[in-house]
């Protein structure tokens, strides 16, 4: 108090009186208990605001209160149920502190994507005799099961979803610009699990099998000298490429009659396959195709599932830009990235589509190209007719780019949307929607298409590929969401993507499990780090899950 002279007489019964305030307050602080308990999950994740994550192989849930709990008041008061009712002979419970274990018994295990609940009443109180404020139920979601860990309690209960794996000819391997050469182990893996395993009813590739379009444009797109002449005999060789032919062989194994069905939907790199061709390389294959190009497939009434360029302006077919052709801008700027793949010698990370986002094609157009231009110090003669192209899409004569600039640009905004008519998008799209879905990715387009409420058909779950992407994600973002979007991601070369590849979707929808939830499990397909050997196999890694109950 020595200095308080220096304090103006004024300010003193002002400041003494904030002194006692501040004492008082720390007294009454030390000396009041909460009213009421609080509860949580302390080792699960709290999901979308509104249940906790649980691993289905979990002996034990364990509960954290905010005060020690009277372990006299646990008996009754803490419930473990599910929708067939309480298991209250599966588990028993150990308090200690501020916490109570539901510990399970040893004939009893979690079923791998299931809804529990835990019911905690009033009647449990603290020490000191607090409780809750009302009874609380905690909603605990179990993780749905990896492919080989064994048969779920309803055999061939999973939807298996792959896409964008973009096999090439051998030329493309040989000559260094090709997608895909350095996945084939991992992928002939995971259809091996497939076959072998009871679990997956149905797999099905969302486009981009086959990759027609990664071609550098000096290079005629059909390999003549090795027998090469049109698009049936390019997906022939496609296939029987050695670097492929594994994958193929076991592509139909699976659609001979294995207990799994093989469902396909065209992507935009393969847009030019026919169901014939495909039935011809890869026999009983189900081609979900559609005579406008773009196919998709709806397995259950809430779930579809398609490649998802019909809502990309660049990649999506363009038949009446040019009349009797189907190929839109995108095709050539592809061969533009081959090119560049082969004349460099160093695959570089490429975005698998072409838009760059501006306000029109002609911006977008002319910053897709000069972006390639630059990643790889190219010379571009845009006005030679070196594109070749030998009577791919009935285009026998070469283009240069700028004839193909100016070829689109004629008319390719005015016909959009009797395009997308055509192309049978379900909500038109403005042009620069279109161009944005070039550049970003679908999580948006699939909410506008199928989940936001003036779309005229509403899915609970949308399963793209495309974007090269994967993920995972509800609409709206929140407790309340009413959709799940699902990218499956692509199979390419590391090289060849700034995300991670050989990802793959697992569908398990309710009505084929008997749980209460639809579960979408995206993994990644690793080498197996922990089995010691020296040339170790691969198991899924579990990237992203969410699921949405059946009544929601």
């Amino acid at each position: 108090m020595k200095n308080l002279h220096r304090v103006p007489l004024l300010l003193l019964p002002a400041l003494v009186s904030l002194l006692f305030l501040q004492q008082s307050c720390k007294k009454s602080d030390s000396s009041v208990e909460p009213l009421f308990l609080t509860v949580n999950l302390p080792r699960s994740e709290f999901h979308n605001d509104t249940y906790y994550s649980l691993n289905y192989l979990e002996r034990s849930i364990e509960l954290e209160f905010s005060m020690q709990v009277d372990s006299a008041t646990v008996p009754g008061n803490i419930t473990f149920s599910h929708k067939g009712g309480p298991l209250d002979i599966m588990y028993k419970t150990i308090s200690s502190g501020r916490k109570v274990i539901i510990v399970l018994k040893e004939d009893f295990q979690l079923h791998a994507g299931w809804k529990y609940l835990v019911s905690v009443k009033t009647g449990l109180k603290s020490l000191s005799g607090a409780s809750l404020a009302s009874d609380k139920t905690i909603e605990v979601r179990t993780s749905a099961k990896p492919l080989g860990a064994g048969n779920d309690t309803v055999a061939r209960n999973s939807i298996v979803c792959i896409s964008d794996i973009h096999l090439g000819e051998q030329r493309s391997v040989n000559l260094g610009y090709g997608w895909f050469s350095k996945n084939d182990a991992a992928l002939e893996s995971l259809l091996d699990v497939i076959l072998s395993g009871g679990q997956v009813r149905q797999l099905v590739i969302l486009g981009d099998l086959f990759d027609g379009w990664v071609v550098p444009y000096r290079l005629s797109p059909f390999d003549t000298p090795a027998g090469v002449t049109d698009s049936r005999s390019y997906f022939l060789s496609v296939a029987n490429a050695p670097v492929n032919i594994g994958i193929i062989n076991k592509l139909r194994a699976i659609a001979s009659g294995t207990g799994t069905q093989l469902i396909y939907i065209p992507g935009n790199h393969d847009m030019l396959l026919t169901q014939e061709v495909l039935q011809e390389i890869i026999p009983g294959v189900v081609w979900m195709g559609n005579s406008a190009g773009p196919g998709h497939y709806s397995p259950l009434a809430e779930i579809t599932m398609e490649h998802g360029h019909r809502y990309d302006f660049f990649n999506c077919p363009q038949p009446l830009a040019n009349q009797g052709h189907v190929l839109p801008p995108g095709y050539f700027v592809s061969r533009l990235n081959a090119e560049g793949s082969m004349e460099s010698g160093e695959p570089k990370w490429k975005d698998t589509r072409s838009g760059n986002g501006d306000v029109e094609f002609l911006a977008a157009w002319t910053a897709s190209i000069e972006y390639l231009k630059i990643k790889y110090a190219l010379t571009v003669a845009a006005d030679s007719a070196n594109i070749l192209m030998d009577g791919i899409d009935q285009y026998s004569l070469p283009f240069s780019y700028n004839g193909v600039r100016d070829m689109y640009a004629e008319n390719i905004e005015a016909v959009w949307p009797a395009t997308q008519i055509r192309n049978s998008v379900p909500v038109a799209m403005p042009v620069l929607m279109a161009i944005l879905n070039g550049s970003v990715d679908l999580y948006a387009t699939a909410a506008y298409e199928f989940m936001q409420s003036q779309a005229p058909l509403k899915y609970k779950i949308v399963a793209f590929g495309h974007t090269h992407n994967p993920m995972v994600k509800v609409y709206p973002a929140g407790k309340n969401y009413t959709g799940i979007y699902a990218n499956t991601g692509s199979w390419v070369n590391a090289e060849f993507s700034s995300k991670p590849v050989r990802t793959f979707l697992v569908i398990k929808p309710a009505e084929w499990t008997g749980s209460d939830l639809d579960v979408v499990s995206l993994f990644q397909y690793n080498h197996d780090s922990g089995s010691g050997n020296p040339d170790p196999g691969f198991i899924p890694v579990l990237i992203s899950e969410e699921s949405i109950g059946i009544s929601e």
